[in-house]
Protein backbone atom coordinates (compact mmCIF):
# COMPACT_ATOMS: atom_id res chain seq x y z
CA UNK A 1 0.00 0.00 0.00
CA UNK A 2 1.47 3.32 -1.09
CA UNK A 3 1.48 6.24 1.42
CA UNK A 4 1.26 9.81 0.01
CA UNK A 5 2.41 13.16 1.59
CA UNK A 6 5.54 11.97 3.33
CA UNK A 7 7.70 14.67 1.69
CA UNK A 8 5.24 17.33 2.73
CA UNK A 9 6.36 16.97 6.34
CA UNK A 10 10.02 17.26 5.34
CA UNK A 11 9.19 20.25 3.13
CA UNK A 12 7.31 21.99 5.95
CA UNK A 13 10.21 21.48 8.36
CA UNK A 14 12.69 22.66 5.73
CA UNK A 15 10.56 25.72 4.95
CA UNK A 16 10.40 26.62 8.65
CA UNK A 17 14.17 26.40 8.86
CA UNK A 18 14.57 28.44 5.69
CA UNK A 19 12.23 31.16 7.01
CA UNK A 20 14.13 31.18 10.29
CA UNK A 21 17.46 31.58 8.48
CA UNK A 22 16.10 34.37 6.27
CA UNK A 23 14.65 36.31 9.18
CA UNK A 24 17.85 35.95 11.20
CA UNK A 25 19.88 37.11 8.19
CA UNK A 26 17.61 40.09 7.75
CA UNK A 27 17.77 40.79 11.48
CA UNK A 28 21.59 40.70 11.57
CA UNK A 29 21.76 42.82 8.44
CA UNK A 30 19.35 45.34 9.94
CA UNK A 31 21.37 45.55 13.14
CA UNK A 32 24.60 46.06 11.20
CA UNK A 33 22.97 48.69 9.01
CA UNK A 34 21.52 50.61 11.95
CA UNK A 35 24.80 50.38 13.84
CA UNK A 36 26.64 51.82 10.83
CA UNK A 37 24.02 54.57 10.55
CA UNK A 38 24.43 55.42 14.21
CA UNK A 39 28.23 55.46 14.04
CA UNK A 40 28.14 57.56 10.88
CA UNK A 41 25.86 60.00 12.64
CA UNK A 42 28.25 60.20 15.61
CA UNK A 43 31.22 60.67 13.27
CA UNK A 44 29.39 63.44 11.41
CA UNK A 45 28.54 65.19 14.68
CA UNK A 46 32.09 64.94 16.09
CA UNK A 47 33.67 66.03 12.81
CA UNK A 48 31.21 68.92 12.46
CA UNK A 49 32.01 70.00 16.02
CA UNK A 50 35.72 69.94 15.19
CA UNK A 51 35.13 71.90 11.98
CA UNK A 52 33.04 74.48 13.86
CA UNK A 53 35.85 74.79 16.44
CA UNK A 54 38.55 75.16 13.76
CA UNK A 55 36.50 77.77 11.90
CA UNK A 56 35.85 79.69 15.12
CA UNK A 57 39.57 79.59 15.99
CA UNK A 58 40.43 80.79 12.47
CA UNK A 59 37.93 83.63 12.78
CA UNK A 60 39.41 84.60 16.15
CA UNK A 61 42.92 84.46 14.67
CA UNK A 62 41.94 86.63 11.70
CA UNK A 63 40.36 89.17 14.03
CA UNK A 64 43.55 89.17 16.10
CA UNK A 65 45.47 89.87 12.90
CA UNK A 66 43.06 92.75 12.24
CA UNK A 67 43.66 93.98 15.79
CA UNK A 68 47.41 93.94 15.22
CA UNK A 69 46.83 95.69 11.90
CA UNK A 70 45.01 98.45 13.79
CA UNK A 71 47.86 98.74 16.26
CA UNK A 72 50.44 98.86 13.45
CA UNK A 73 48.35 101.55 11.73
CA UNK A 74 48.22 103.39 15.05
CA UNK A 75 52.02 103.44 15.27
CA UNK A 76 51.98 104.75 11.69
CA UNK A 77 49.67 107.61 12.65
CA UNK A 78 51.78 108.38 15.71
CA UNK A 79 54.88 108.33 13.51
CA UNK A 80 53.28 110.80 11.11
CA UNK A 81 52.37 113.08 14.03
CA UNK A 82 55.95 112.93 15.25
CA UNK A 83 57.43 113.42 11.77
CA UNK A 84 55.21 116.40 10.98
CA UNK A 85 56.24 117.82 14.36
CA UNK A 86 59.83 117.24 13.33
CA UNK A 87 59.29 119.71 10.49
CA UNK A 88 58.51 122.37 13.06
CA UNK A 89 61.50 121.19 15.08
CA UNK A 90 63.67 121.42 11.95
CA UNK A 91 62.55 125.05 11.46
CA UNK A 92 63.89 125.83 14.92
CA UNK A 93 66.91 123.64 14.24
CA UNK A 94 67.73 125.79 11.20
CA UNK A 95 67.16 128.92 13.28
CA UNK A 96 69.58 127.59 15.91
CA UNK A 97 72.08 126.59 13.23
CA UNK A 98 72.29 130.25 12.13
CA UNK A 99 73.34 131.14 15.69
CA UNK A 100 76.83 129.70 15.02
CA UNK A 101 77.80 132.11 12.18
CA UNK A 102 75.79 134.85 13.94
CA UNK A 103 78.03 134.51 17.01
CA UNK A 104 81.14 135.00 14.83
CA UNK A 105 79.78 138.16 13.20
CA UNK A 106 78.49 139.47 16.54
CA UNK A 107 82.00 139.12 17.93
CA UNK A 108 83.34 141.17 14.99
CA UNK A 109 80.73 143.87 15.71
CA UNK A 110 81.97 144.09 19.29
CA UNK A 111 85.52 144.49 17.92
CA UNK A 112 84.60 147.48 15.71
CA UNK A 113 86.71 149.89 17.81
CA UNK A 114 89.85 147.89 17.15
CA UNK A 115 89.00 146.80 13.60
CA UNK A 116 86.65 149.33 12.00
CA UNK A 117 86.98 147.78 8.52
CA UNK A 118 84.84 144.84 9.56
CA UNK A 119 82.18 146.77 11.40
CA UNK A 120 79.84 147.43 8.49
CA UNK A 121 79.98 143.95 6.96
CA UNK A 122 79.62 142.21 10.36
CA UNK A 123 76.63 144.38 11.30
CA UNK A 124 75.01 143.66 7.92
CA UNK A 125 75.61 139.91 8.34
CA UNK A 126 74.04 139.88 11.83
CA UNK A 127 70.99 141.75 10.50
CA UNK A 128 70.65 139.35 7.55
CA UNK A 129 70.84 136.35 9.86
CA UNK A 130 68.30 137.82 12.27
CA UNK A 131 65.95 138.50 9.34
CA UNK A 132 66.25 134.87 8.21
CA UNK A 133 65.66 133.68 11.76
CA UNK A 134 62.60 135.92 11.93
CA UNK A 135 61.32 134.46 8.65
CA UNK A 136 61.74 130.96 10.08
CA UNK A 137 59.92 131.98 13.27
CA UNK A 138 57.06 133.49 11.25
CA UNK A 139 56.79 130.33 9.16
CA UNK A 140 56.39 128.29 12.35
CA UNK A 141 53.69 130.67 13.61
CA UNK A 142 51.80 130.43 10.32
CA UNK A 143 51.40 126.71 10.92
CA UNK A 144 49.59 127.08 14.24
CA UNK A 145 46.01 127.38 13.01
CA UNK A 146 46.10 124.60 10.45
CA UNK A 147 48.38 122.56 12.68
CA UNK A 148 45.97 122.49 15.59
CA UNK A 149 43.15 121.11 13.46
CA UNK A 150 45.26 118.44 11.83
CA UNK A 151 46.95 117.47 15.06
CA UNK A 152 43.62 117.03 16.83
CA UNK A 153 42.27 114.90 13.98
CA UNK A 154 45.40 112.77 13.87
CA UNK A 155 45.29 112.17 17.63
CA UNK A 156 41.64 111.16 17.38
CA UNK A 157 42.48 108.78 14.52
CA UNK A 158 45.21 107.12 16.58
CA UNK A 159 42.85 106.74 19.55
CA UNK A 160 40.11 105.35 17.29
CA UNK A 161 42.48 102.70 15.95
CA UNK A 162 43.44 101.69 19.48
CA UNK A 163 39.80 101.61 20.58
CA UNK A 164 38.76 99.49 17.59
CA UNK A 165 38.86 96.37 19.74
CA UNK A 166 37.58 93.16 18.18
CA UNK A 167 36.67 91.76 21.59
CA UNK A 168 32.90 92.00 21.06
CA UNK A 169 33.13 90.31 17.66
CA UNK A 170 35.35 87.56 19.07
CA UNK A 171 32.92 87.05 21.93
CA UNK A 172 30.07 86.66 19.43
CA UNK A 173 32.05 84.03 17.54
CA UNK A 174 32.78 82.19 20.76
CA UNK A 175 29.19 82.26 21.97
CA UNK A 176 27.69 81.30 18.61
CA UNK A 177 30.17 78.90 17.05
CA UNK A 178 31.57 77.31 20.19
CA UNK A 179 29.30 77.70 23.19
CA UNK A 180 25.99 77.05 21.44
CA UNK A 181 27.18 74.66 18.75
CA UNK A 182 29.90 72.59 20.41
CA UNK A 183 29.81 73.06 24.19
CA UNK A 184 26.04 72.83 24.11
CA UNK A 185 24.97 70.09 21.68
CA UNK A 186 23.33 72.49 19.24
CA UNK A 187 25.15 71.39 16.10
CA UNK A 188 24.98 67.67 16.92
CA UNK A 189 21.29 67.96 17.78
CA UNK A 190 20.58 69.64 14.45
CA UNK A 191 22.32 66.78 12.66
CA UNK A 192 20.25 64.25 14.61
CA UNK A 193 17.04 66.15 13.83
CA UNK A 194 17.77 65.92 10.13
CA UNK A 195 18.77 62.26 10.41
CA UNK A 196 15.54 61.43 12.25
CA UNK A 197 13.59 62.40 9.12
CA UNK A 198 15.09 59.47 7.24
CA UNK A 199 14.49 56.73 9.81
CA UNK A 200 13.09 53.52 8.33
CA UNK A 201 10.88 52.85 11.35
CA UNK A 202 8.83 55.55 13.00
CA UNK A 203 8.87 56.00 16.73
CA UNK A 204 12.58 55.42 17.17
CA UNK A 205 14.13 57.98 19.49
CA UNK A 206 17.58 59.18 18.36
CA UNK A 207 19.27 61.73 20.58
CA UNK A 208 22.61 63.56 20.72
CA UNK A 209 24.29 63.58 24.10
CA UNK A 210 27.58 65.20 25.02
CA UNK A 211 29.50 65.22 28.28
CA UNK A 212 31.30 68.14 29.92
CA UNK A 213 34.52 67.16 28.15
CA UNK A 214 33.74 69.55 25.31
CA UNK A 215 33.35 72.41 27.77
CA UNK A 216 36.56 71.58 29.59
CA UNK A 217 38.53 71.32 26.32
CA UNK A 218 37.40 74.75 25.10
CA UNK A 219 36.90 77.05 28.07
CA UNK A 220 40.20 78.74 28.93
CA UNK A 221 38.50 81.41 31.05
CA UNK A 222 39.61 84.96 31.78
CA UNK A 223 43.36 85.38 31.78
CA UNK A 224 43.83 81.76 30.65
CA UNK A 225 42.97 80.52 34.13
CA UNK A 226 40.80 77.65 32.88
CA UNK A 227 41.72 74.23 31.47
CA UNK A 228 40.54 74.85 27.90
CA UNK A 229 42.15 76.18 24.73
CA UNK A 230 40.29 79.47 24.18
CA UNK A 231 41.01 82.19 26.74
CA UNK A 232 38.18 84.68 26.90
CA UNK A 233 40.60 87.49 27.68
CA UNK A 234 44.36 87.42 27.60
CA UNK A 235 46.47 87.63 30.73
CA UNK A 236 47.95 91.12 31.15
CA UNK A 237 51.38 89.62 31.64
CA UNK A 238 51.15 87.44 28.53
CA UNK A 239 50.54 89.97 25.79
CA UNK A 240 54.09 90.36 24.49
CA UNK A 241 53.77 87.71 21.78
CA UNK A 242 51.02 89.88 20.28
CA UNK A 243 53.07 93.04 20.71
CA UNK A 244 56.15 91.41 19.19
CA UNK A 245 54.06 90.19 16.25
CA UNK A 246 52.76 93.72 15.71
CA UNK A 247 56.28 95.16 15.92
CA UNK A 248 57.43 92.65 13.33
CA UNK A 249 54.45 93.51 11.11
CA UNK A 250 55.19 97.23 10.88
CA UNK A 251 57.23 96.54 7.77
CA UNK A 252 57.13 99.92 6.03
CA UNK A 253 60.48 101.64 6.51
CA UNK A 254 58.93 105.04 7.21
CA UNK A 255 57.45 103.68 10.43
CA UNK A 256 60.37 101.52 11.50
CA UNK A 257 63.37 103.54 10.33
CA UNK A 258 62.10 106.86 8.99
CA UNK A 259 65.01 108.66 7.23
CA UNK A 260 62.75 111.20 5.50
CA UNK A 261 64.83 114.35 6.00
CA UNK A 262 65.04 115.15 2.27
CA UNK A 263 61.36 116.13 2.12
CA UNK A 264 61.81 118.55 5.02
CA UNK A 265 64.98 119.91 3.41
CA UNK A 266 63.07 120.74 0.23
CA UNK A 267 60.42 122.56 2.27
CA UNK A 268 62.97 124.58 4.25
CA UNK A 269 64.70 125.72 1.06
CA UNK A 270 61.62 127.80 0.28
CA UNK A 271 62.22 129.82 3.48
CA UNK A 272 65.99 130.16 3.57
CA UNK A 273 67.47 132.75 1.14
CA UNK A 274 68.85 131.33 -2.10
CA UNK A 275 72.34 132.75 -1.39
CA UNK A 276 72.66 130.50 1.65
CA UNK A 277 73.13 126.74 1.41
CA UNK A 278 70.89 124.30 3.24
CA UNK A 279 73.47 121.52 3.37
CA UNK A 280 71.36 118.75 4.88
CA UNK A 281 68.46 117.77 7.11
CA UNK A 282 69.04 114.37 8.67
CA UNK A 283 66.20 112.40 10.15
CA UNK A 284 65.74 109.09 11.94
CA UNK A 285 62.93 107.82 14.13
CA UNK A 286 60.41 105.10 14.75
CA UNK A 287 57.09 104.17 16.31
CA UNK A 288 56.84 101.40 18.91
CA UNK A 289 55.27 100.20 22.18
CA UNK A 290 57.61 100.91 25.09
CA UNK A 291 57.07 100.58 28.79
CA UNK A 292 55.89 103.46 30.89
CA UNK A 293 57.93 106.69 30.48
CA UNK A 294 60.69 105.02 28.45
CA UNK A 295 62.29 107.10 25.70
CA UNK A 296 64.05 106.02 22.52
CA UNK A 297 67.42 106.02 24.29
CA UNK A 298 66.51 103.06 26.46
CA UNK A 299 63.25 101.17 26.26
CA UNK A 300 61.72 97.74 26.46
CA UNK A 301 58.73 96.55 24.46
CA UNK A 302 55.89 96.48 26.93
CA UNK A 303 52.83 98.13 25.27
CA UNK A 304 52.15 100.30 28.30
CA UNK A 305 52.13 103.24 25.90
CA UNK A 306 52.80 104.07 22.27
CA UNK A 307 55.76 106.27 21.40
CA UNK A 308 56.99 107.87 18.19
CA UNK A 309 60.10 110.02 17.92
CA UNK A 310 62.23 111.81 15.35
CA UNK A 311 65.70 113.19 15.77
CA UNK A 312 68.44 114.53 13.52
CA UNK A 313 70.23 117.76 12.63
CA UNK A 314 70.04 120.75 10.27
CA UNK A 315 73.23 121.99 8.58
CA UNK A 316 73.45 125.39 6.81
CA UNK A 317 76.14 127.60 5.33
CA UNK A 318 75.74 131.37 5.52
CA UNK A 319 77.10 132.85 2.26
CA UNK A 320 76.00 136.50 2.32
CA UNK A 321 78.74 138.33 4.26
CA UNK A 322 80.82 140.91 2.38
CA UNK A 323 84.57 141.43 2.47
CA UNK A 324 86.54 141.84 4.62
CA UNK A 325 84.22 139.67 6.80
CA UNK A 326 84.43 135.91 6.28
CA UNK A 327 82.05 135.17 3.40
CA UNK A 328 81.13 131.55 4.19
CA UNK A 329 80.43 130.28 7.68
CA UNK A 330 78.77 126.91 8.48
CA UNK A 331 76.27 126.17 11.21
CA UNK A 332 74.61 123.00 12.51
CA UNK A 333 72.02 122.30 15.20
CA UNK A 334 69.97 119.37 16.40
CA UNK A 335 66.24 118.87 15.87
CA UNK A 336 63.91 116.56 17.75
CA UNK A 337 60.24 115.71 18.11
CA UNK A 338 58.27 113.03 19.92
CA UNK A 339 54.76 112.01 20.87
CA UNK A 340 53.90 109.79 23.81
CA UNK A 341 50.36 108.42 24.20
CA UNK A 342 49.11 106.59 27.28
CA UNK A 343 45.84 105.21 28.51
CA UNK A 344 43.31 107.63 29.97
CA UNK A 345 44.28 106.97 33.57
CA UNK A 346 47.86 108.11 32.83
CA UNK A 347 48.40 111.87 32.57
CA UNK A 348 51.94 111.78 31.18
CA UNK A 349 50.97 112.17 27.51
CA UNK A 350 53.44 114.37 25.64
CA UNK A 351 53.86 116.03 22.27
CA UNK A 352 56.95 118.21 21.98
CA UNK A 353 59.51 119.40 19.44
CA UNK A 354 62.69 121.50 19.26
CA UNK A 355 62.31 125.19 19.96
CA UNK A 356 60.05 124.84 22.95
CA UNK A 357 57.22 123.63 20.79
CA UNK A 358 54.62 121.87 22.88
CA UNK A 359 51.11 120.64 22.25
CA UNK A 360 48.89 122.73 24.54
CA UNK A 361 46.37 119.93 24.98
CA UNK A 362 48.37 116.71 24.76
CA UNK A 363 46.32 115.01 27.49
CA UNK A 364 43.19 115.28 25.35
CA UNK A 365 44.61 114.98 21.86
CA UNK A 366 47.05 112.15 22.38
CA UNK A 367 45.60 109.96 25.09
CA UNK A 368 44.41 106.45 24.28
CA UNK A 369 41.34 104.69 25.65
CA UNK A 370 40.62 103.14 29.01
CA UNK A 371 43.07 100.32 29.67
CA UNK A 372 41.62 96.82 29.95
CA UNK A 373 44.56 95.51 31.97
CA UNK A 374 46.28 98.52 33.49
CA UNK A 375 48.72 99.88 32.82
CA UNK A 376 48.66 99.42 29.07
CA UNK A 377 47.18 100.54 25.76
CA UNK A 378 46.82 97.08 24.21
CA UNK A 379 43.11 96.28 23.65
CA UNK A 380 41.44 93.20 25.03
CA UNK A 381 41.24 90.12 22.81
CA UNK A 382 40.91 86.35 22.93
CA UNK A 383 44.08 84.32 23.15
CA UNK A 384 45.21 80.71 22.99
CA UNK A 385 45.91 79.17 26.39
CA UNK A 386 49.67 79.48 26.71
CA UNK A 387 49.64 77.15 29.74
CA UNK A 388 48.77 74.20 27.50
CA UNK A 389 51.28 74.75 24.70
CA UNK A 390 54.11 72.75 26.37
CA UNK A 391 51.81 69.82 27.31
CA UNK A 392 52.27 67.17 24.63
CA UNK A 393 50.25 64.64 26.65
CA UNK A 394 47.22 66.94 26.23
CA UNK A 395 47.75 67.49 22.48
CA UNK A 396 49.39 70.86 23.32
CA UNK A 397 45.94 72.08 24.29
CA UNK A 398 44.37 71.40 20.90
CA UNK A 399 40.74 70.66 21.83
CA UNK A 400 39.06 67.34 21.20
CA UNK A 401 35.31 66.90 21.36
CA UNK A 402 33.02 63.92 21.93
CA UNK A 403 29.74 63.23 20.18
CA UNK A 404 27.60 60.47 21.70
CA UNK A 405 24.51 59.42 19.72
CA UNK A 406 21.92 57.01 21.12
CA UNK A 407 19.00 55.13 19.56
CA UNK A 408 16.37 53.89 22.02
CA UNK A 409 14.69 50.80 20.61
CA UNK A 410 12.07 50.79 23.35
CA UNK A 411 10.49 53.79 21.67
CA UNK A 412 9.78 51.74 18.56
CA UNK A 413 6.17 50.49 18.26
CA UNK A 414 5.24 46.85 18.45
CA UNK A 415 5.99 46.17 22.09
CA UNK A 416 9.48 47.58 21.84
CA UNK A 417 10.78 45.51 18.95
CA UNK A 418 14.19 46.49 17.76
CA UNK A 419 13.12 45.72 14.18
CA UNK A 420 10.43 43.58 12.49
CA UNK A 421 12.80 40.67 11.90
CA UNK A 422 13.74 40.16 15.53
CA UNK A 423 11.59 37.34 16.89
CA UNK A 424 10.79 35.87 20.29
CA UNK A 425 11.55 32.13 20.25
CA UNK A 426 10.59 29.48 22.79
CA UNK A 427 12.49 26.20 22.52
CA UNK A 428 10.82 23.19 24.18
CA UNK A 429 13.25 20.32 24.37
CA UNK A 430 12.71 19.33 28.02
CA UNK A 431 10.34 16.44 28.99
CA UNK A 432 8.08 18.75 30.97
CA UNK A 433 7.73 21.00 27.90
CA UNK A 434 8.56 24.10 30.03
CA UNK A 435 10.96 25.30 27.34
CA UNK A 436 13.70 27.93 27.29
CA UNK A 437 12.88 31.42 26.10
CA UNK A 438 15.30 33.15 23.72
CA UNK A 439 14.55 36.83 23.16
CA UNK A 440 16.18 37.99 19.93
CA UNK A 441 14.52 41.40 19.87
CA UNK A 442 17.60 43.30 21.11
CA UNK A 443 15.82 44.87 24.07
CA UNK A 444 17.05 42.89 27.04
CA UNK A 445 19.53 40.09 27.67
CA UNK A 446 18.26 36.75 28.88
CA UNK A 447 18.39 36.01 32.63
CA UNK A 448 21.18 33.52 31.93
CA UNK A 449 23.25 36.42 30.49
CA UNK A 450 22.52 38.86 33.27
CA UNK A 451 19.22 40.27 32.07
CA UNK A 452 20.78 43.66 31.28
CA UNK A 453 18.96 46.38 29.38
CA UNK A 454 20.50 46.66 25.89
CA UNK A 455 17.73 48.69 24.31
CA UNK A 456 19.92 51.78 23.81
CA UNK A 457 22.35 51.49 20.92
CA UNK A 458 25.20 53.90 21.60
CA UNK A 459 27.85 55.33 19.26
CA UNK A 460 30.80 57.43 20.43
CA UNK A 461 33.04 59.49 18.18
CA UNK A 462 35.81 62.03 18.79
CA UNK A 463 36.98 64.95 16.69
CA UNK A 464 39.80 67.42 17.18
CA UNK A 465 40.64 70.92 16.01
CA UNK A 466 44.38 71.03 15.36
CA UNK A 467 46.88 73.63 14.20
CA UNK A 468 49.01 72.98 11.18
CA UNK A 469 50.71 75.50 8.94
CA UNK A 470 51.56 73.83 5.65
CA UNK A 471 54.60 74.64 3.60
CA UNK A 472 58.21 74.66 4.73
CA UNK A 473 59.13 71.97 7.27
CA UNK A 474 60.00 74.61 9.86
CA UNK A 475 56.30 75.52 10.08
CA UNK A 476 55.62 72.18 11.76
CA UNK A 477 57.43 73.56 14.78
CA UNK A 478 55.02 76.48 15.06
CA UNK A 479 52.91 75.89 18.18
CA UNK A 480 49.13 76.30 18.27
CA UNK A 481 48.16 79.98 18.46
CA UNK A 482 45.50 82.57 17.73
CA UNK A 483 47.81 84.64 15.56
CA UNK A 484 47.47 82.72 12.29
CA UNK A 485 44.37 81.07 10.73
CA UNK A 486 45.76 77.58 10.15
CA UNK A 487 43.34 75.54 12.25
CA UNK A 488 41.96 72.30 10.76
CA UNK A 489 39.69 69.46 11.85
CA UNK A 490 39.70 65.67 11.75
CA UNK A 491 38.37 62.57 13.53
CA UNK A 492 40.65 60.95 16.08
CA UNK A 493 40.78 58.12 18.57
CA UNK A 494 38.59 58.67 21.60
CA UNK A 495 41.69 58.29 23.78
CA UNK A 496 43.87 60.62 21.72
CA UNK A 497 45.38 62.14 24.87
CA UNK A 498 46.22 61.01 28.39
CA UNK A 499 42.83 62.10 29.67
CA UNK A 500 40.98 60.22 26.95
CA UNK A 501 40.62 56.84 28.68
CA UNK A 502 38.99 58.35 31.75
CA UNK A 503 37.00 60.76 29.57
CA UNK A 504 35.43 57.89 27.63
CA UNK A 505 34.57 56.06 30.83
CA UNK A 506 33.01 59.16 32.37
CA UNK A 507 31.09 59.92 29.19
CA UNK A 508 29.53 56.46 28.95
CA UNK A 509 28.92 55.89 32.66
CA UNK A 510 27.73 59.29 33.83
CA UNK A 511 25.17 61.88 32.86
CA UNK A 512 22.39 61.29 30.36
CA UNK A 513 24.22 58.46 28.54
CA UNK A 514 24.43 55.99 31.43
CA UNK A 515 25.43 52.79 29.60
CA UNK A 516 27.87 51.05 31.94
CA UNK A 517 28.06 48.00 29.73
CA UNK A 518 29.31 50.12 26.82
CA UNK A 519 32.08 51.54 29.00
CA UNK A 520 33.03 47.99 30.04
CA UNK A 521 33.05 46.85 26.42
CA UNK A 522 35.24 49.80 25.45
CA UNK A 523 37.69 49.07 28.24
CA UNK A 524 37.85 45.37 27.37
CA UNK A 525 38.53 46.13 23.70
CA UNK A 526 41.17 48.71 24.59
CA UNK A 527 43.01 46.30 26.87
CA UNK A 528 43.10 43.77 24.06
CA UNK A 529 44.84 46.31 21.86
CA UNK A 530 41.87 47.29 19.73
CA UNK A 531 42.60 50.68 18.15
CA UNK A 532 39.59 51.19 15.90
CA UNK A 533 38.26 54.16 17.83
Amino acid sequence: MRRRGQTLVVFALSLLLLVLMVTMTLSIGMKAKEKMELQTLADAAAYSNAVATARAFNSISLMNRALMGHMVAMTGVESLISWSSYYRGAIHGAKNAYNIPKAVYAALVLACTTNPSTCACATKAVLDIEQTQSDLENEDKKLDGQWDGLDTAAGAEAAALQLSSIWEEQKNVYETDLDQSVIRPGLAQNIVTEARKGLAFGGTDVSALQANINRRELEGGNGCGGPGAACIRRDAGRKLHFVDAAMGSRGYAFVTGRGAGAAIQRKLKDIIPNQDTLVSVTNSGSGYFPGQSMTHSGYTIDATEVWADDHGSVSITFNRAQSPCPNRLPGVAGANAHVRSNHMADTSDEHEWTGGGKDPDAQTRHTMGVCTACPGIWPSHMDYNYNLVPDGADNFGQPKNYAVIQRDYRQRPGEGQADPWNLLFRFRFSPDRSGVQFDNRGIKLSPANGGGDISKATALSAGIAYYRRSGDARYWREPPNFLNPFWRATLVSAHVDDQGIQDVKDTLEKGPVDVDWAAEAYEALRKKGYKGW
